[in-house]
């Protein structure tokens, strides 16, 4: 990791929410920051479930870096008004559909801090969508237990915002990957099992059954009472579906991950169908500081882009 940008991570990082797992539920409902705080192109999605929840989005063109205060992106939230660049207007590199990929939250936070993870794939020619589930953000209110893992109903929520991706003019519906961290991975897992529409998976520390995770997070939280999501399909769960998916599947783990430890990737990527790769990475943990997109940055970003470079961009609708 480059010496400057590790001392500004971890002076920022308690900030990314998505890093750092509260175990169970924690939405924020304010965001700290938006995109055009860094001079970022983008336009604010709206969309509506199929049980009436409207969803908060930003949807990101692929765009060069110019314009962008690239220095601060990541580094910096909330951002002064002094380094507020001039927001710009919605614009596109060109009239061309171009691979998209879908980037969740995870279980805490909201899209603020994904936006460090969108800037490395909108910048090398992907349109990206960050959402919010509801509840999160500016998204609609849903009641939430602190302690419940997730709700089946996130899955509705990822629906819509894959049919929103589809409908816009600057995709090419035949190139939609999708991003997920913890929470964010297995739902990821469950849109594209459900879905006949997404064509590579990249998740970050996925688990393999609600079984298997609420005993380890008993173990290192006992004073919590952790709960499963109800009603959550079992046959989207990852240990259930992996035979059945045979899209291209990318598995990051680290090496010391204590909630989602690498056997849980390992049992996953044995059952999978189709192209896969498995990185453990050496001393990364969980999440924090000491997450692999921390430990190895940029290496991170470099293979989770260089997967999506061969299974999207050499596909064409």
């Amino acid at each position: 990791m480059n010496a400057k940008f590790k001392t500004a991570a971890f002076s920022l990082c308690a900030l990314f929410v998505l890093s750092s797992s509260s175990f169970a539920l924690k939405p924020e409902r304010h965001y700290p920051a938006i995109p055009s705080d860094y001079g970022i192109i983008y336009r604010d999605a709206s969309f509506v479930t199929a049980d009436s929840i409207r969803l908060k989005g930003w949807f990101f063109p692929a765009q060069d870096t110019s314009g962008i205060a690239n220095s601060i992106i990541g580094r910096m939230m909330p951002v002064p008004e002094e380094l507020k660049p001039k927001a710009r207007a919605y614009a596109t590199l060109d009239e061309s559909k171009r691979p998209t990929i879908i980037i969740c939250d995870g279980d805490a936070g909201n899209m603020t801090d994904l936006i460090f993870y969108a800037y490395h794939f909108f910048t090398r020619g992907y349109n990206v969508l960050l959402f919010d589930w509801r509840g999160f953000g500016e998204s609609a209110d849903w009641p939430t237990e602190q302690d419940r893992l997730c709700y089946a109903e996130y899955i509705r929520d990822y629906d819509a915002a894959v049919d929103f991706v589809k409908r816009q003019p600057e995709v090419d519906t035949a190139r939609i990957g999708v991003m997920g961290f913890s929470t964010g991975a297995y739902l990821s897992f469950a849109i594209a099992i459900k879905r006949n529409d997404i064509a590579a998976y990249v998740g970050r520390a996925l688990l393999t059954s609600f079984d298997d995770m609420l005993p380890i997070l008993k173990k290192i939280s006992p004073d919590r009472n952790f709960l499963a999501p109800e009603n959550y399909p079992a046959e989207l769960l990852p240990v259930n579906a992996a035979k059945r998916l045979t899209i291209p599947v990318f598995l990051i783990v680290g090496e010391k991950d204590n909630r989602t430890p690498p056997w849980m990737s390992e049992k996953i990527a044995d059952e999978l169908q189709g192209p896969k790769e498995l990185w453990i990475v050496p001393d990364a943990e969980h999440g924090g500081v000491n997450g692999p997109e921390f430990i190895t940055y940029p290496e991170f970003f470099d293979r989770a882009a260089a997967f999506y470079d061969r299974y999207l961009k050499g596909k064409k609708e």
